[in-house]
Order: structure tokens, then sequence, then C-alpha cells
């Protein structure tokens, strides 16, 4: 657990770091971004200083032009070339420039021979109008130079009419000059672009050689993306401020534009490096200022926090003694005059109150436990506050165990006389058991009588209901045997049917056969003498047939009176055979009589159990009623001792 000096010196160098740290950064923030603010507004500024510059020296120029056009000499067909030379190169030399030259109005060059009609700047002068060309590789020296051009009046009268071009070259690094000395930093520098985003003039001489262009490289190399997205503006016309990262460094841009030119731009760059280090300068001291500071407040927070902290550790400690129980050390001494003083008092004037009080509450528990219940307090004053209740529920204890002996030896009083009510109840309760139980004995004796004769009536209709039962079962079988005996006799009377069909076909065919031994006879006559063997057995097998044919009729009413006596004796069998279902009948119910007359002797015998069965708890009832009145008695007369005991008991006890 941390101590509470611990959580001062923490808090406290939060709080301080927090504030340092917000105040040094935001500090270190509106340092940079005033530098950034400042420079932006220096570096415009001075590209707008620059721009008019070269605008003021390139207006000189083609004043310088203009004028030198305006001179008659120049526009004179009489003059010789020797004269018009004269006049140019006194200009030029006046002025500080290079050279000049003179363009008739075929493009070609009245002073060297060459043919500039395919020159911008020539093209321009011959409308009548001032022009400045970017830097081009002359044709005459072979360097970059930069042309200023103006248009030959005729007669030397401005706007008349073009009779050639005249045109000066000023020094050929003028404009590298110019951006050279532009400085606004140790490591920045200046350049031109034209309208295409070219650069036309740069300290180094070879960007513009090799025809630098930002925005045609960023097709290419990503890295450039920032610079040639400002560039972009720069050939738009624009002014303005901006940041881009170029060769691994980030650097400022500042740029205006060139009134009076075909949309050249001027640019200053320089690293960010350059002015950025004052500001983390400062934040480095900010955060030296810091580091002091915080050592400081760490020291005076040590110093406050012991201050407050050790005195709260000791009443902690002590307080933690006194939940322990210990009521005796005392509460160290503390001068401070603030409030941990007042916790250090406080907690000395607790742990007193406590130990007057427990010593006080101890004195008067000693005096209840000895049976003196009118004891009080000593120290009333003690109890203050809410402590006031602890000595109120004490005396509202006394006062309860007191009133409760009380009723208690009332309580005893009244127990004795009930015990003896109840003792007398209970001797007068066993004897009226007793002759119960003797009543009873008399009646279980009665009726396990009548149980043992109702047992003997369930045992001879058990014999009943054996015998009729085997009864039923003869007579069942003989029943069954009628029914076999005529289902023979039907067969036997189907039998003769079948034998009366065939004597019939026996008949038929004797006289069938008859017919034929006729019909056989008659031939054998008609044969005569070769038939008569024929004839005789002819006439014998008519004498078969009708021997045949009787036999038949004397077997047809044999059977036919066969028949009728199987007819007979079917009738006298079915007869015979419903007698016999009759008598079934009655002995399946005089077998039904017999076993409901068993089950209901059964059931008499199982009740007088029962009743038997109550009987005997009854009488067990009894005895126990009779045991426990004996009991009771006894257990009044000992109640009865122990609330005199009780009483002597209660009467050891002082109450209020």
């Amino acid at each position: 657990m941390k101590s509470i000096r611990m959580k001062i010196v923490a808090c406290m160098l939060i709080a301080i770091l927090t504030s340092l740290v917000i105040v040094g950064g935001i500090s270190a923030w509106l340092n940079y971004t005033s530098t950034i603010d400042t420079l932006g507004q220096t570096m415009t500024e001075m590209a707008d200083t620059a721009a008019e510059r070269i605008e003021e020296e390139l207006n000189a120029y083609k004043n310088i032009a203009y004028v030198t056009g305006c001179i008659p000499t120049l526009s004179d067909r009489t003059a010789t070339v020797e004269e018009k030379r004269a006049v140019v190169e006194n200009q030029a030399l006046s002025h500080g420039l290079q050279r000049g030259n003179i363009i008739g109005l075929d493009g070609i060059s009245i002073l060297d021979g060459n043919d500039y009609s395919d020159r911008a700047y020539v093209k321009s002068a011959m409308k009548g109008e001032t022009a400045v060309s970017e830097p081009l590789v002359s044709k005459i020296t072979g360097q970059l130079s930069i042309m200023v051009s103006a248009p030959i009046w005729e007669g030397g009268v401005p706007g008349k009419k073009v009779a050639g071009v005249v045109y000066f070259v000023p020094n050929e690094t003028f404009l590298n000059d110019i951006v050279a000395s532009l400085q606004v930093s140790p490591n920045g520098s200046a350049y031109i672009l034209n309208n295409a985003g070219y650069t036309i003039a740069h300290k180094n001489m070879d960007n513009v050689k090799n025809r630098e262009n930002t925005q045609e490289d960023a097709k290419t190399d990503k890295k450039l993306k920032d610079l040639a997205a400002l560039e972009v503006r720069m050939t738009l016309g624009e002014s303005g401020f901006g940041r881009y990262e170029y060769g691994g460094s980030r650097k400022f841009l500042a740029f205006s534009p060139i009134e009076g030119t075909e949309g050249w731009s001027l640019a200053i760059n320089a690293p960010t490096k350059d002015f950025t280090q004052s500001t983390v300068n400062g934040i480095i001291i900010t955060i030296i200022l810091m580091v002091v500071f915080l050592a400081i407040s760490s020291y005076m927070a040590y110093r406050l926090a012991r201050q407050i902290g050790e005195p709260v550790k000791d009443c902690a400690q002590r307080l933690r003694l006194l939940a322990e129980g210990d009521l005796d050390t005392p509460v160290h001494e503390i001068h401070t005059g603030d409030e941990t003083q007042i916790l250090a008092d406080s907690a000395r004037t607790l742990v007193q109150g406590f130990r007057l009080m427990i010593q006080d509450m101890d004195e008067m528990l000693a005096e209840m436990s000895r049976g003196n219940l009118t004891a009080d307090s000593k120290c009333e004053e003690a109890y203050v506050g809410g402590y006031r209740g602890l000595l109120d529920s004490a005396r509202k204890l006394s006062a309860q165990l007191s009133d409760t002996l009380r009723q208690i030896n009332q309580s005893a009083d009244q127990v004795s006389a009930g015990a003896e009510q109840v003792s007398a109840g209970a001797q007068a309760l066993s004897q009226g058991a007793t002759e119960q139980a003797s009543a009873i004995e008399e009646l279980a004796a009665t009726i396990n009588d009548i149980s043992g004769k109702i047992i003997a009536t369930a045992d001879r209709a058990g014999d009943v209901h054996s015998q009729s039962s085997e009864t039923g079962r003869e007579v069942e079988q003989c029943n069954e045997q009628m029914l076999e005996l005529v289902n023979a006799v039907r067969d036997i009377g189907e039998s003769s049917s079948q034998i009366g069909k065939i004597i019939k076909t026996i008949e038929d065919i004797a006289f069938q056969t008859n017919i034929l031994a006729l019909n056989a006879a008659v031939e054998a006559a008609r044969a005569g003498t070769a038939g008569k063997g024929f004839a005789v057995v002819a006439d014998e097998v008519r004498n078969l047939a009708s021997k045949s044919a009787e036999a038949s009729k004397s077997t047809s009413v044999l059977i036919e009176g066969s028949a009728r006596s199987v007819e007979k004796g079917m009738k006298i069998a079915d007869e015979t055979a419903a007698s016999l279902q009759k008598a079934v009948i009655s002995t399946e119910n005089t077998v039904k009589a017999v076993d409901k007359i068993t089950e209901a002797t059964a059931e008499q015998s199982q009740a007088v159990s029962q009743v038997t069965q109550g009987v005997d708890q009854i009488s067990s009832v009894v005895q126990t009623n009779s045991a426990t009145a004996e009991e009771s008695a006894a257990a009044s007369e000992e109640l009865s001792g122990q609330a005199v005991i009780l009483k002597e008991l209660v009467g050891q006890f002082k109450t209020r």
C-alpha cells in the first residue's frame, strides 16, 4: 500500500510535470509556428521585391532598346552600316550592355549577316512591341544570352512604321547574378522559371543549360511531386509560400510572378533547418528549465509531503493499534498548528474516550455477572455523541434482565402449581387406561373366536368350490364328446348321401348296358349264323345288367333306411348336446355362486383380521397411554422440583 507521503509527492510531480510539458510544448509550438509564419511572410516579401527588381531592370533594358529604335539614323536609308553600328555600340557602351545588333525587315542582321527571323523576340519587335527573350544560345558567341528587342521606327517616329529591329544583349549572367544575390539563409537559393516550367535563371548555370523542368521530372520521380505542385502554381502566375522535400531535406519555397514578362516567375527556397535551429535551441533550453524546475518542485513536494504524511502515518498506526484492542499506547504529540495537529488531538481524544468507555462498561458487566443488576455507569460523561447509545443499551439490557427474572420467578410458581395438577390427572388417566386394557383384552378374545369360525366356513366353501369346478369340467368334457358324436353321425349321413349318388350312377350304367345288350342282340339276329356267338354274349351282358340294377335298388333301399336312422340319431344327439350344454351352464353358475361365497368369506375373514389388528393396536395404545400417564406423573413431580430450584436461582439476583 502506498503511503500518503508518496501519493502527495506523486500527485504534485505529475501536476507540475504535466504543467511544464504543456506550457513548454505550447511555447515551443507557438515559437515554431511564429517562426514559420514570419519566415513565410519574409520570404514572400523578398520574392516580391526581387521580382520587382528584375522587372525594373528588364524595363530599363527595354527602354534603352526602345529609345535606340527611335533614333532616326537607324531607319535612314542613306546612313551607312558603320554609322548605324556606331549608334548601337555607343548605346551599348553607355548603358553597360555587352553588344547590340540591327535586324532588317527580312530578318537578316545588317551587321553580322545572320538570319534572326525565327527568333520570337524579333517577331515581337516586328509587330511594334518591345520584348525580352529567354536565355538562348547566341548565334554570335554560342553562349546563353538574353536579348532585349525593340522596333526601329521609320523616321524615328514611334508608332509610324517599323523599319527593322534593334536588340541589345545585357550581361549574360545578369539574371543569374540577381538570383545568386537572393540568399535568405546560408543554404538558401533562388531561381526563375518561364511559363513552361523550365529554369531560365539559377546560381548554378548547369541547371539553365540543361533546361531543368521539375514538372516533367516529377512524372518519373514521385519524390518531386510536392515541388512540382508548387511550380505549377508559379507557371500560373500565382504568388505564395509552401514546403516540400528535395534531396532528403525539407525546404521552404516563396514565389512571385515577374510582371512584364511572358509568364516568368521567381522562386526563393531555403532548408527548414536553417530557420528551425533557433526553435530547437529554444526547445532544448525549455527542457533544461523544465528539469531544473522539476527538481526544485520535487524537493519542495517531498518536504511538504513529509510534513503532512508523518503525522497522518502516526495517527493511522495508533488507530490500527486501537482497532487491535490497544487502549494504553499514547498518541504522539504534534505541534504543527494545522489540520495534522487537529487530527492528532482528535485521535488522542478518541483513544482516551474509548479507554474510559471500555473500562466503565467492563465494571458494569462485571457487577451484572455477579448478580447485581442495579449496577450503573460511573463516568456517564464519557459516552458522547453516538456512543450514548451504548450506555442506553446497557441500561436497557439490565432493566430487561430484571424484568425477565421477575417473570421467570412468577412462572416458576405457576409451573409448580400446574405440575401438581398434571400429576393428579396423570394418575387418574393411568388407572382408567388399566381398566380399558382389561376390557379390550376380552373383546380381542371374542373377535379371535369369530375369526376362527369364519376361517372354517371359508375352508368348507373352498372345498365346495373345488368339487363344483371338477363337476363342471366333467360336464364340459361330456359335452365336447357329444359334439364329436354329432359330428361323426353327420359325416355318416353325408357319406350315405354320396353312396346313394354312386348307386344311382351304377343304375344308370346298368340301364345303358341293358340297352346296348338289346341293340347287340338285334344286330346279332340280323347277322344270322355269324352273329349267334355275339348274341349269346349280349344276352349274358343284359342279364348281368339286370342283376346289377336289382342289386343297386336293394342297396339304395338299405342306404335310405340307414340315412333315416342317421337323421334320427343326429336329432337325438342334438337334443342330448343341448341338454349337456344347459348342464354346463348350470354348473358354471354354481361354480360362480360358490366363488362369490368363497370371496365373501375371505373378505369377512380379512375384515375380522383387520378388526383384530385394530383391537390389538387399541390395546397397545391403551397400554402406552397408561405408561405415558405414569411417566407424566413422574415428570410432573420432577418439574415441580425443578420449579423450586429455579426460584432459588432467581432469588440470587438483585433486581431493580
